[in-house]
């Protein structure tokens, strides 16, 4: 919903105080009922939530204009900042994260540095917070490594240790890709099950609710409403959930390792150097190999369906908790012979089991950068984990193996959020920015307008305004033309369908003279002298037919704020591309 927001998908009646009440609540819940979920996603919506509430008409007021679209835009991308910095106590990370969730766009000096100052100040405050509410004397890391600098990390081969962090990166980016594309397949069968019995919601829009649902009007459809959700829907929610939470917490309870540990715990116990030697977690028969790929695949598949429930989820913890596993299993399975050459220290001292498993514990950490990046598709989760940790020697290693898995990741999958908005009819968001979608010349996107049929002449009849209206029923806009000579027309002006409508109303309120001529270009139309909001636009957003999509999109939300640019070539109208066509592409 957030990334929805920041493209210009309006969803004011997600971010009212009954959202942010249970977005907590459910949040809470999960956390509590021991789901393999995040708390980051739902942190962002819900200091989204807050920002809005602090001025109920900020949204609003703003929304009509393309700076007040800017400034709405800033306030967000804050909040994404502080979810994602105070529940990482990372709020470099936030910020990057935060910008790599607005790409393509236009930012600026006052965008960047309130991202920052918003990151900071809520980072503090939840360091603070939580630190109190432990009972600790200093600021407590959500998650910690007992490696010390350059501990595992000395060797005399590094250009092969790198190959390692690589190949450890691709085999990330493909898991992540294939967990994406398995998480997706998931969530629609869950969504199947839900609405069974349910009549299918509209699609979000506007300014509706479409996850909560519409208020009725009376009593008696409130009651019918009611009735009908409690025995057609919700149930089937609370049966699928209390499923996943059985079966979570069935499984976790054979695995030592996983049993009763919170995310931020486990992840710590992932990236401990006495891992390895500890065999009090292991599970007995199967060997500390078998302990890594056993709890690898339940978490798979328990993240898989506790993130698609219809609940707050986020997706960062649970899947770095996966990568660190995959990390494990992929340090676990190099020979010693190998471990020991890359370790060999080269005054001949010997190699200690705290040094192995330091090397282990690298790859942990790497593993789950990789995993989390190929996941999101965000590069801020490596800077999110060195800035958390600390540990100078992985840098090279977090960023080399991240961006690998991000490229891989690409081929096969969607990233995470991404692949969500496409299931829910806004699959241009991502074609703009994961596909080749982005660089497709406007005419190839355009919708071809038959200048006859589809549009207003300059000099028209107030019957042909009313006849157009008629014959385009869910046409918002309609391009103003002067015909020429050889068929084609030039763009002159537009028209919003409200203001034909007014138009017709305030020179014929009776429909008595529909055989009136009117002259749209009449300055009075456009620029009416009693300062009311003109009723024509006698400058119309346009571009040339070789304008790429993404293009189109920074015309519209950037530069005019319209919902609808035309394509003309030479000021010849060809056809014209709405907001709306443009975020439902399908990638």
């Amino acid at each position: 919903e957030m990334k929805a927001m920041l493209f210009g998908h309006m969803l004011d009646s997600y971010l009212t105080l009954r959202v942010l009440a249970i977005k907590a609540f459910g949040l809470a819940s999960l956390l509590a009922a021991g789901l393999p979920v995040g708390k980051e996603g739902p942190n962002c919506h819900m200091a989204a939530c807050i920002a809005r509430n602090l001025d109920r008409d900020f949204v609003g007021k703003r929304s009509k204009s393309v700076a007040g679209q800017a400034q709405i835009n800033k306030l967000f991308m804050a909040a994404v900042s502080v979810g994602v910095g105070a529940s990482w106590s990372a709020p470099i990370g936030g910020v990057i994260f935060a910008m790599e969730l607005m790409l393509p766009q236009v930012q600026d000096f006052t965008s960047y540095w309130g991202c920052f100052l918003a990151g900071i100040f809520g980072s503090f405050v939840f360091e603070v917070y939580r630190t109190w509410f432990s009972g600790a004397s200093n600021l407590v890391p959500l998650m910690s490594t007992n490696v010390l600098p350059g501990e595992g990390s000395v060797t005399s081969v590094p250009i092969l240790r790198m190959m390692l962090d690589v190949v450890l990166g691709i085999i990330c980016g493909y898991a992540g890709g294939h967990w994406v594309k398995m998480h997706s397949k998931c969530a629609k069968m869950f969504k199947d099950f839900r609405l069974a019995a349910a009549a299918k919601p509209s699609s979000p829009g506007g300014m509706r609710e479409p996850l909560l649902g519409e208020a009725p009007s009376g009593v008696m459809a409130k009651a019918s409403k009611f009735f009908g959700n409690v025995y057609n829907f919700q149930w089937r929610d609370l049966l699928i959930c209390a499923t996943v939470t059985v079966i979570n917490t069935l499984w976790a309870a054979q695995l030592p390792l996983l049993n009763g540990k919170p995310q931020p715990m486990l992840l710590s116990n992932l990236f401990d150097k006495n891992l390895v030697i500890d065999s009090e977690q292991w599970v007995g028969p199967v060997g500390l190999l078998g302990t890594f790929t056993v709890c690898a695949v339940m978490k798979w598949f328990t993240t898989m369906m506790s993130l698609a429930l219809s609940m707050p989820t986020g997706v960062v913890a649970p899947t770095m908790i996966i990568g660190g596993l995959i990390g494990r299993m992929f340090g676990s399975l190099l020979p010693d012979v190998l471990v020991d050459f890359i370790l060999a220290n080269p005054d001949g001292s010997p190699i200690t089991d705290e040094v192995r498993g330091a090397y282990m514990a690298r790859f942990a950490i790497i593993g789950a950068s990789a995993f989390c990046a190929a996941v999101t598709r965000a590069f801020a989760m490596a800077i999110t984990v060195f800035e958390v940790l600390s540990l100078p020697n992985d840098v090279l290693p977090l960023c080399s193996a991240s961006l690998v898995s991000i490229f891989v990741a690409n081929t096969v999958e969607l990233p995470f959020f991404d692949r969500n908005l496409a299931s829910r009819g806004l699959g241009g968001i991502p074609a703009l920015t994961f596909t080749d979608h982005a660089d497709a010349p406007a005419f190839s996107i355009m919708r071809v307008i038959d200048v006859t049929k589809d549009c207003l002449y300059f000099k028209t009849r107030l019957f042909d305004m009313n006849d157009l209206l008629k014959r385009h029923p869910k046409q918002d806009y309609f391009p103003i033309v002067r015909m020429l000579e050889d068929g084609e027309a030039v763009l002159v002006a537009s028209m919003s369908r409200r203001n034909v409508n007014r138009v017709i109303d305030m020179l014929d309120p009776h429909a008595a003279h529909p055989e009136t001529l009117i002259d749209l270009l009449d300055p009075e139309l456009q620029r009416p002298s009693d300062g009311s909001p003109p009723l024509v636009d006698g400058c119309p957003p346009h571009v040339s037919p070789s304008t790429t999509a993404k293009e189109v999109y920074l015309v519209m939300r950037v530069a005019h704020g319209e919902d609808a640019v035309y394509v003309t070539r030479d000021g010849a109208l060809l056809g014209d591309i709405t907001f709306a066509s443009l975020m439902s592409h399908q990638p």
